[in-house]
């Protein structure tokens, strides 16, 4: 599609106007794209996309942009994701959110900067993730950016966008000892007492999107912190669910309204589905499956290279696959090709009784760190025994 003669606000020129459409083109191709009409509706809203990018090519300046994510790791830890730390879903995350600003500075030599604004203090007492996993969640993320050198990514947080005269330095302790603080203040400052969530789901497309989308995690993201039982059947846990969905949308339009104030020239991206007018809705994964977001899924290696996701659980049933820790950590899942020979080798043989019992271990997804520690050495060629007593210990009702 040409785009070079599009109306423009104010005089520009060509050049300038094929700049800013070929930067939206190379962010457009990120495109969320759960659904077919995905790129009609970023079509929708290319006018308002291409006038805020113009700002910066007409003043030479790095494009800015800002997305909303990366707010702490599901609750859901036996079927979804590995652990409470970013892992290597979160590293092709990065390291794609960082490609697509390296492919915006070779034909817009300014570059861009992507700021991630880390919304997981909005969220996170509601879906019963405590504060200090999201500090240790949102601190193992930044470091993973500068381990990756991804020199095109910038960090913000909640308390970065509310007035609240804080603690100077914000470190494990007093992130936790004034969350609550960070949360009053954003609905002091942003929240609307009089907004009616009822009607804006009805009224507004993308509230109602959003709201479907949360309420299709939540079912899963919370069935085993808030399990059925014969005081909450299945109707009724479908309906907190909703509860709860229309409390992260009330707070949500207020972390809108707080991210809007302290960005307000910014090209805003979104990880949720949207009608394509207001915000770029972007794929944080490389992916053909529904799971696009890191924090939601666990991610496996093919034997050819290419990355999947999916939930944990799917990976661990299939044995194709099998863990892999990195730095003594879960890290993702990764296809083993079967060989030919008839008669496995001692080293084989030995793989497939670690690949075993990580699988045990997995399935104990609350495993402490000693607990992997001392699997990693019960693991050697020297200690059988050693291995064989921890997976009969791993076993053992507790």
């Amino acid at each position: 599609m040409d785009h070079d003669t599009q109306p423009m606000p104010g005089a520009a020129s060509t050049e300038e106007m094929r700049t800013c459409n070929k930067v939206l083109d190379i962010i457009f191709t990120y495109k969320l794209h759960k659904f077919e009409d995905a790129t009609d509706r970023l079509e929708v809203g290319r006018p308002k996309f291409i006038a805020v990018i113009q700002k910066f090519v007409r003043a030479r300046e790095a494009i800015q942009m800002c997305l909303p994510a990366f707010p702490f790791k599901s609750a859901n830890k036996i079927e979804k994701v590995l652990g409470t730390l970013p892992d290597r879903a979160e590293e092709l995350a990065l390291r794609r959110l960082n490609g697509m600003c390296q492919s915006i500075e070779k034909i817009y030599h300014p570059g861009a900067v992507l700021t991630i604004i880390s919304d997981g203090l909005v969220y996170n007492d509601l879906l019963n993730v405590p504060d200090r996993d999201t500090w240790a969640y949102g601190e193992a993320l930044r470091q993973m950016a500068v381990r990756l050198k991804c020199n095109h990514i910038s960090f913000s947080r909640l308390r970065d966008l509310v007035n609240f005269a804080g603690p100077d330095e914000l470190n494990q302790i007093t992130y936790v000892a004034n969350a609550t603080n960070f949360r009053r203040h954003l609905l002091n400052n942003f929240g609307k007492e009089d907004l009616d969530i009822d009607r804006e789901i009805k009224t507004n497309p993308d509230t109602m999107m959003t709201y479907l989308g949360y309420r299709r995690f939540f079912v899963s993201d919370l069935k085993y912190i808030f399990p059925l039982n014969k005081d909450r059947s299945k109707s009724a846990y479908k309906k907190d669910v909703k509860f709860m969905a229309k409390e992260m949308l009330i707070r949500g339009h207020a972390f809108a309204g707080a991210v809007k104030s302290a960005y307000p020239d910014h090209l805003r991206l979104s990880i949720h589905h949207s009608t394509g007018e207001h915000k770029v809705s972007i794929s944080l994964l490389e992916t053909k499956s529904e799971f696009t977001t890191p924090w939601h899924c666990s991610v496996a290696q093919l034997a050819n290279g290419e990355w999947l996701s999916g939930p944990k659980s799917e990976f661990d049933r299939d044995p194709r696959y099998t863990l892999v820790f990195e730095n003594g950590a879960l890290s993702h899942f990764k296809e083993v090709v079967a060989t030919d020979s008839s008669t496995p080798s001692a080293e084989s043989s030995t793989a497939k009784s670690s690949d075993d019992s990580l699988r045990k271990v997995d399935r104990h997804t609350e495993a402490s760190t000693k607990t992997i520690v001392a699997l990693l050495g019960a693991l050697s060629p020297d200690s059988k025994q050693a291995t064989a007593d921890l997976v009969a210990t791993l076993d053992d009702p507790i």
